[in-house]
């Protein structure tokens, strides 16, 4: 079989430019093959926004710093992405923060209700002394006495919440605490929501392989990995091997690492590559409004702008609801060529009102709250109702929908970035950050305070990335934090746009700080609120990714692939990898 003729990747975040970087090696301008990305707004990379910014205090001192909107640190974990490291030649803008930094080995919490942060223990004698390991300790005992009852074993399709894991294993202080602050910091989601499968499959292995309990999982594999002197987890296949070069080298002791000029650098390193192809086409500020297969075979994307992009194979790297959409605008036309009447019910939610827990949807069989068993088959694909207008109206083109595009609610975060001006003592402790679990009270029912998640202490994480213009360099650095709110919570309560947001913003921080004394004013604020950025993978996520895998193959034919956030992972190494993958199997 020869190279395809040409391919149509949908949606130009990390997923999308991985798929599209790695096609491009793979089907270079001699083979032919036309590759195409599409991108509804005029800049690429998604989430992920670097900006340099020079700031200046009353004293007239000044500094360049940089702000991150979106992801800001990376795990070498991800092979995927130190591939692309090495491919791009990004080696030298690689900036690394060692596990024996203060950023690596210091993490904190915040308990709802108390003054001053808590250190998470990272050693046997920090916890001792730890004020934690009244939670801890019984936390661990109770999981090392699990010796039978149910285990989420890689045969079978059971899942259950975060939270109802970790309860069963830990119990629910630990599960309130400790869990819903982790789910806070990676998904702004709820744990009583979010699947354990899905989002942390290594407990669920950890699971099986220590006869029910994670602890003697977790010791089983450490000790395996000291015998046979390989790293701990599960054997990567021979087709997955990855042009690392010394990359690997580059993150001996590394806990995390970052670019000088931030994580913008990765993705504006394959956009640039991608422009110097001569086979590939980067459609921006022009969005996909309808998808359908013509009678000749292959797929043709309508645009905005009235063009047509037909081609033989199709990446889709759009976030499930607005696949589901453009697969709707198919039948009944884009929103723009029809009356208001004939538009679709669905749109996609601004925010999600916190739900009710047990939450209904927890217990689809089994009557057990958090816990999910393979579900009854359903009757119908399509669960958006057409109205009665655009009912009948169904061309030989048009493709009809897939399953579960709309089962997995969108966390909104706003991030704000604060830059305090220098000073002889300090913001806040040396780490990387802190997180703020659930409250004992669950959520409010309706947007009653800031909902914070978490800090992030940027200056401390990655304080390479800024640059002083102080003559003394041991003077007192300008100092950077990074807040997240959101999520579960709802839209801030001051709205972020008000007169009333800072000042309790900064309260609310000097609570948490320990501080007696009101912080210094910032010299630099900057808000932007992210609407539906996070994909919250809920219980049964992983089996019905396998439903609608089937159906993509079953609908659109084995040309075409669904990936992205939505289906594989959240994080920037899940998205990347998504990517690669897509490329080297489609």
């Amino acid at each position: 079989m020869g190279p395809p003729r040409a391919i149509t990747i949908l949606g130009g975040g990390l997923s999308g430019l991985s798929a599209a970087f790695h096609l491009s090696r793979r089907f270079p301008a001699q083979s032919g093959t036309r590759i195409s990305l599409v991108e509804k707004s005029h800049r690429l990379g998604g989430w992920v926004q670097s900006e340099r910014v020079r700031v200046k205090d009353k004293h007239g001192r000044e500094a360049e710093v940089l702000l991150e909107s979106g992801p800001r640190t990376l795990r070498p974990a991800s092979k995927a992405i130190l591939e692309l490291i090495h491919l791009l030649r990004l080696e030298p803008s690689v900036l690394t923060v060692s596990s024996k930094a203060p950023a690596a080995r210091n993490r904190f919490l915040y308990l709802p209700g108390t003054k001053g942060l808590v250190t998470i223990p990272g050693s046997i004698p920090s916890l001792l002394i730890s004020p934690l390991s009244k939670i801890l300790v019984p936390a661990v005992l109770r999981d090392l006495r699990r010796t039978d009852g149910l285990v989420l074993n890689a045969s079978s399709p059971n899942d259950e919440s975060v939270d109802a894991f970790l309860t069963r294993h830990f119990g629910p202080q630990f599960a309130q605490t400790f869990g819903s602050a982790l789910v806070h910091g990676i998904y702004a989601a709820d744990s009583r929501l979010l699947s354990v499968r899905a989002a942390f499959a290594a407990m669920c292995r950890l699971e099986e392989s220590g006869g029910g309990s994670v602890v003697r999982g977790a010791l089983n594999e450490m000790f395996s990995s000291f015998k046979l002197r390989k790293p701990v987890g599960p054997p990567a296949a021979e087709s997955d091997a990855y042009d690392l070069g010394e990359v690997l080298q580059l993150m001996k002791g590394v806990s995390v690492y970052s670019f000088r000029d931030g994580m913008q650098t990765l993705t504006d390193a394959m956009v640039k590559h991608l422009r110097d192809q001569e086979n590939v086409d980067l459609v921006q500020g022009d969005a996909a409004v309808s998808l359908t297969k013509p009678d000749d075979g292959g797929y043709r994307l309508a645009l905005s702008s009235g063009k047509e992009i037909v081609g033989s194979h199709l990446i889709s790297a759009l976030p499930l609801p607005h696949l589901h959409q453009l697969l709707a605008n198919a039948k009944t036309g884009p929103p723009s060529a029809r009356p208001t009447s004939a538009l679709k019910r669905f749109v996609p939610a601004r925010k999600v009102p916190p739900p009710p827990f047990p939450h209904p949807g927890l217990a689809i069989r089994s009557g057990i709250a958090g816990r999910y068993e393979a579900p009854e088959p359903e009757s119908r694909t399509d669960r958006s109702e057409p109205s009665p207008e655009s009912s009948h109206i169904n061309t030989p083109q048009s493709l009809p929908a897939l399953p579960h595009t709309l089962s997995n609610p969108l966390s909104s975060v706003t991030v704000v970035n604060l830059i305090f001006p220098p000073s002889d003592t300090g913001i806040h402790p040396e780490g990387f950050g802190y997180l703020i679990p659930r409250p004992t009270s669950g959520y409010p029912a309706q947007s009653s305070t800031l909902g914070m998640l978490g800090t992030v202490f940027d200056s401390c994480a990655l304080g390479g990335q800024d640059v002083s213009f102080s003559a003394d360099r041991h003077s007192p650095k300008f100092t950077k934090v990074t807040v997240m709110l959101g999520g579960p919570y709802g839209t801030p309560s001051p709205d972020p746009a008000s007169q009333a947001f800072l000042p309790a913003l900064l309260s609310a921080l000097q609570q948490h700080l320990g501080h007696s004394e009101p912080l210094p004013e910032p010299v630099l604020v900057r808000v932007r609120q992210h609407r539906d950025c996070i994909p919250t993978p809920t219980v049964g996520h992983v089996a019905r990714m396998v439903e609608l895998d089937e159906a993509v193959k079953r609908t659109l034919g084995g040309n075409a692939a669904v990936i992205g956030a939505g289906v594989a992972g959240v994080s920037v190494g899940d998205c990347i990898e998504s990517g690669r993958r897509a490329a080297l199997e489609l």
